[in-house]
């Protein structure tokens, strides 16, 4: 896992900024760090660590599920290739039904079995959340879920179900630091930056 964290830092999937502009993710957080897990998927040796590393977890620590469905855009591909190693079918799960042909929302799966719900990451878990809703309205239960990477902020309301985080931003942080990857300065700013989120945004 400290090689992984080491190789998320070098192949700048993971970037920070240590003065303003900082950058905004989509809920409209300032932050000093971000996480470009799109990159990843360039990188077929760390691609196939993920999977094995994802898939031996799992089997160990969450409930036993039926299929692997993958939350648009960013968790697709992860779905796919996990369901492939774990011999399950695979679906994802739009943000919105389709505005055409036969207006789905959840592609792929066609009996509503248990499932493991997957993203590349959970930031305030919004994205998370919203997914197993519309699962669950279509008569698919979430029995699960699991991400590569998690902020895991001070004011996410933990998901439901078991969760399964590959890779936690505080994991990360002293990974990071403990290689000297980071200077002092650096460190100190993104621990006061991850304390500072107590309140989620009106």
């Amino acid at each position: 896992m400290e090689a992984y964290a080491r190789f998320l830092w070098e192949a700048q999937i993971i970037q920070i900024r240590t003065a303003p502009p900082w950058f905004q993710w989509v809920s409209g957080i300032q932050s000093p760090i971000y996480a470009d897990h799109r990159r990843l998927l360039s990188y077929p040796y760390w691609r196939r660590w993920v999977i094995e590393a994802l898939t031996e977890r799992l089997k160990i620590r969450l409930p036993s599920f039926k299929a692997v469905v993958g939350v648009a855009t960013g968790g697709i591909a992860w779905a796919a290739w996990l369901g492939e190693a774990l011999e399950l079918p695979v679906g994802y799960v739009r943000a919105q039904p389709k505005s055409h042909g036969l207006g789905r929302q959840v592609e792929g799966l066609s009996e509503p079995v248990p499932v493991l719900l997957i993203e590349d990451l959970i930031s305030t878990g919004e994205s998370l959340r919203r997914a197993a809703f519309s699962l669950q309205a279509e008569g698919f239960p979430v029995i699960a879920a699991a991400a590569l990477w998690s902020y895991e902020l001070p004011f996410t309301a933990p998901f439901p179900q078991p969760t399964l985080a590959l890779l936690t931003f505080p994991q990360a942080l002293w990974y990071w630091t403990k290689a000297n990857l980071l200077s002092p300065e650096e460190a100190l700013l993104l621990r006061q930056w991850h304390r500072s989120l107590t309140l989620p945004l009106s």
